[in-house]
């Protein structure tokens, strides 16, 4: 990973399912747009995994259970993770480095910490980035860290409520709550051994949390 060269900034959103990290990136977006309405035309905002990319519609096909010949349940956690490099290579070559070059700030729902779901302890970080790193190189594109990366900090159990209190379609990952607390597990461990990573406790109200992303992301985006 090499450090953002760029003048434009790129904060990403992380956390486990239903730990309100989308709600909060929606909340900064209306934030920016109704209070600082000329920054906010200098911002670009994106998701990954980023469906404007057949390599993120199969991505969403299979945690879905939709794809017609692979399933996640049979593949490796590194195979599964190789289809996430994909569409990140695609998403900062198209998106995130050309926005960034003309001093654009990419504000992203998910990014590279998100490696946090395709691993089994934490023991597994620098291997696996190392093969991201490789497929970067591959590519020739840059492998940015994010200038801010927001943790959203929530118990598994918590986060678990909120899900079938959403009463949305649930993916493989999400159905497991096993799974979210090793993820969970995985998160914490990724900010202590990587730079530019905010924890932020999840669990009070929206407005509460929003407090804590706006005093992480206000300095960084130069917003007053």
């Amino acid at each position: 990973m090499v450090i953002n060269p760029y003048s434009g900034k790129y904060p990403c959103f992380e956390g486990i399912d239903a730990s309100g990290k989308s709600g909060q990136f929606a909340r900064w977006r209306a934030y920016a747009q109704a209070f600082h309405p000329e920054d906010f035309s200098q911002m670009l905002f994106t998701k990954e995994p980023d469906t404007d990319h057949e390599s993120g519609i199969e991505i969403y096909d299979l945690l879905l259970k939709r794809h017609p010949t692979k399933s996640v349940a049979d593949m490796h956690p590194f195979e599964m993770q190789s289809h996430y490099f994909r569409n990140r290579i695609w998403h900062y070559k198209n998106k995130v480095i050309p926005a960034l070059e003309k001093g654009v700030d990419v504000v992203s729902d998910r990014s590279l910490a998100s490696i946090c779901f395709g691993v089994s302890s934490p023991a597994e970080f620098k291997p696996l980035i190392a093969i991201e790193e490789q497929a970067f190189l591959g590519a020739e594109v840059s492998f940015i860290l994010p200038d801010a990366i927001l943790i959203y900090d929530v118990s598994a159990d918590v986060a678990r409520e909120r899900l079938l209190l959403q009463g949305k379609e649930l993916d493989v990952f999400e159905r497991d709550i096993s799974f979210q607390m090793k993820v969970r597990e995985n998160y914490l461990a990724f900010a202590d051994q990587y730079p530019n990573c905010h924890v932020v406790d999840a669990s009070g109200t929206p407005e509460e949390i929003f407090m804590r992303t706006k005093e992480i992301l206000a300095p960084l985006l130069g917003l007053k």
